[in-house]
């Protein structure tokens, strides 16, 4: 997998993505979606009817099904992790558009399809054959007029979150992320995979900071939020594939 600064990189497999995802499960405010599930709600308003069944595919902990469920969707939830699935049973079960949550295994023995399929950060997480078998999942779970919506980190430099393990003597990504993508490399993958209509965008998902007062500490946040919002390069990518 390749070294840096002289040490190997640590090549991830199912049973250590498994443990590494059920064990930051602990950690929820630490995720994408906990972050910035309403910034990503709010940006694809317009690309999804009220009627719209929805697949969370790669749910985590649920965040960004809560808020699309609250908005009076229809949302099914699909995650690799057992106890990430335990979690959203439990969590969002009370919900009456709820769909359940589901493996990749049993959702395909269920046969169903979805009008919009969510992938939020998922897709720098997989090495070729996993990312391949997610596009040919996708596609498969998608109906006819379908769309898949995508996100991920933009022209991300992995090595500036690599970091040492000194038990196993071995470096990993902070958040198992094995890949980069940009604008192209992603339009030309999904193209490649099938998808006859690719939208990409570059864009930041910041949630506007909210004033407290003149002080400093808020004059930072928007300063910092101002400062985001100009910034050349948009350190979110997006994409909207669909099928026809």
């Amino acid at each position: 997998m390749g070294n840096y600064l002289g040490k190997e990189i640590a090549e991830w497999r199912l049973d250590t993505i498994n443990r590494f995802w059920d064990f930051s499960s602990k950690e929820p405010n630490k995720y994408f979606t906990h972050i910035h599930g309403k910034e990503i709600v709010s940006f694809f308003k317009d690309e999804i009817s009220k009627n719209s069944t929805i697949l969370d595919y790669g749910a985590g902990l649920g965040f960004l099904s809560e808020i699309l469920l609250d908005k009076g969707y229809q949302v099914k939830c699909l995650d690799s992790s057992p106890d990430s699935l335990n979690i959203l049973q439990e969590k969002l079960g009370h919900y009456r558009n709820f769909l359940g949550s589901n493996n990749l295994e049993s959702i395909k023995q269920l046969d169903e399809k979805f009008d919009t399929i969510f992938v939020i950060e998922v897709i720098e997480h997989l090495y070729d054959d996993y990312l391949n078998e997610l596009l040919e999942n996708v596609r498969d779970l998608l109906t006819e007029k379908g769309r898949v919506i995508f996100t991920t980190p933009n022209q991300e430099n992995l090595s500036e979150s690599l970091i040492y393990c000194p038990f196993s003597d071995l470096v990993f990504h902070r958040w198992q992320h094995v890949r980069s993508w940009d604008a192209n490399s992603l339009r030309k993958k999904l193209k490649d995979s099938g998808f006859n209509s690719v939208e990409i965008e570059e864009t930041h998902f910041i949630p506007i900071p909210k004033w407290k007062g003149f002080n400093r500490k808020s004059i930072g946040h928007i300063l910092g939020y101002l400062r985001d919002k100009i910034e050349k390069r948009k350190p979110h990518l997006v994409a909207i594939a669909a099928l026809n």
